[in-house]
C-alpha cells in the first residue's frame, strides 16, 4: 500500500509540501500542487480519512440513518441527500437499520467513531425511553427526517403531513366519498398522528363524521394491511374509499383486494400518501401525494451545517415540506 513518503518521492518534494497538497494547510503553488497530485495518482494513494479527520480536527463527512433503504422514499432521500451535502463540499455515509432501534444505536455508534462531522437520522421512534436514549447516544450535531421526536434537542425536517391528509381528504370527498377507511401506522410516529388529525379535522371540517368502523390503527407492515382491508371489505356497510399512509400499506390494500376479486376503482376507491413509488405503472395508477423530498433534503443538510459551524444555536426548529396532490385513476366519483 502507497504510503505519504511514496508520493513524496514521485514527486520529488517533501512530505510536509504532500501534506499541505492534500489537506490544503499551506500555500503550495499550482506547479508543486500539480506534481503531487499526478505523483497521488501513480502512486495509488488513499488518504485515510478518519486519520485526516484527526489530524485536521474537523471531519467533512455526514452520516445518514435510515429505517430501511428498500422503501423508494428512503432510497429517494439518500440520492437527494447526499447531492445536497456534496454541494456543500461534505460526503456522505449511510445505514440502513430494518426500524430496529438497537441496530439503529449500534449505526450511530459506529459513525461517531468515524468522526462524522454530523448525522441525518430518520429514526425508528420506538423502543422503551427512545427519546432518552437517542438524546444520550447523538453527540455530534444532528438533524431529524421525517419524523419528529419530542423533548429532544435536534432539529428536525418532514413533510406537511396534516396538509398531505386535508388533499387526499378533500380530493375525496369532492369526488363524493363519504364511507372512508383511514389506515393509521405504527403508535409514537409523528408522521402517522399528524395524517390521521388532518384526515379526521378535513371529515369534521365538511360537515361529516368519521366512522370509526372504518379505522385501523398499528397498520404498519405489508400483511396487516392485508388483512385490514379484507375486514373493511366484509362490513354491512363497506368503505367505498381506502387512504393509505404508506407503501406498505399500499401494496397490502391492493393484495387484498385483488385476494378478494375486487377491483380499484371500480369497486373502491384508493389513495396514498407516499407517492414517490411506481404508481405510473400499476393498473390503475394510484392517485397520491408527491413528495417534495430534494427540498426537505436541501433544508435538512443547511440546518446541519448551521448548527457544525455554529452559526445557529437557539431552540431546535421544526421545517415542514409542502407535497403536492397528484391525481391519476385509482378514484371514482360517487
Amino acid at each position: 500500500m502507497a504510503t505519504i513518503r511514496d508520493v513524496a518521492q514521485l514527486a520529488g518534494v517533501s512530505v510536509t509540501t504532500v501534506s499541505a497538497t492534500l489537506n490544503e494547510t499551506a500555500p503550495v503553488s499550482k506547479e508543486l500542487r500539480a506534481r503531487v497530485w499526478e505523483a497521488v495518482k501513480q502512486a495509488g494513494y488513499h488518504p485515510d480519512p478518519i486519520a485526516r479527520n484527526l489530524r485536521m480536527g474537523k471531519s467533512k463527512t455526514i452520516g445518514l440513518v435510515v429505517p430501511d433503504i428498500a422503501t423508494p422514499w428512503a432510497a429517494h432521500l439518500a440520492k437527494t441527500m447526499q447531492g445536497a451535502l456534496s454541494d456543500i463540499g461534505y460526503n456522505m455515509l449511510f445505514a440502513s437499520n430494518d426500524d430496529d432501534p438497537e441496530r439503529e444505536f449500534r449505526e450511530i455508534d459506529l459513525f461517531l467513531a468515524h468522526r462524522v462531522a454530523g448525522l441525518v437520522i430518520a429514526p425508528t421512534t420506538h423502543g422503551e425511553n427512545y427519546a432518552a436514549r437517542l438524546k444520550k447516544v447523538v453527540r455530534q450535531p444532528a438533524v431529524l427526517v421525517d419524523r419528529i421526536v419530542p423533548d429532544t434537542p435536534f432539529d428536525a425536517v418532514t413533510d406537511d403531513n396534516f396538509l398531505g391528509a386535508r388533499l387526499l381528504t378533500h380530493h375525496l370527498l369532492s369526488l363524493g366519498h363519504r364511507d372512508i377507511a383511514f389506515l393509521v401506522g405504527r403508535p409514537g410516529i409523528s408522521a402517522s398522528f399528524e395524517r390521521f388529525e388532518g384526515f379526521c379535522q378535513t371529515i369534521a371540517d365538511a360537515g361529516h363524521t368519521v366512522r370509526s368502523d372504518l379505522v385501523h390503527h398499528s397498520i404498519h407492515k405489508k400483511h396487516l394491511a392485508y388483512n385490514a382491508v379484507q375486514q373493511l371489505m366484509m362490513l354491512k356497510t363497506p368503505p367505498t374509499a381506502i387512504c393509505c399512509i404508506s407503501i406498505a400499506q399500499l401494496l397490502g390494500t391492493m393484495a387484498g383486494l385483488q385476494a378478494m376479486g375486487l377491483s380499484v376503482p371500480d369497486d373502491v376507491s384508493v389513495v396514498a400518501f407516499d407517492g414517490f413509488h411506481p404508481a405510473e405503472g400499476w393498473t390503475p395508477s394510484i392517485t397520491s401525494l408527491t413528495q417534495d423530498i430534494s427540498t426537505l433534503s436541501a433544508k435538512a443538510a443547511q440546518m446541519l451545517l448551521e448548527r457544525i459551524d455554529g452559526s445557529y444555536q437557539a431552540a431546535p426548529r421544526i421545517e415542514r415540506v409542502a407535497p403536492s396532490l397528484t391525481v391519476r385513476t385509482s378514484c371514482r366519483h360517487i
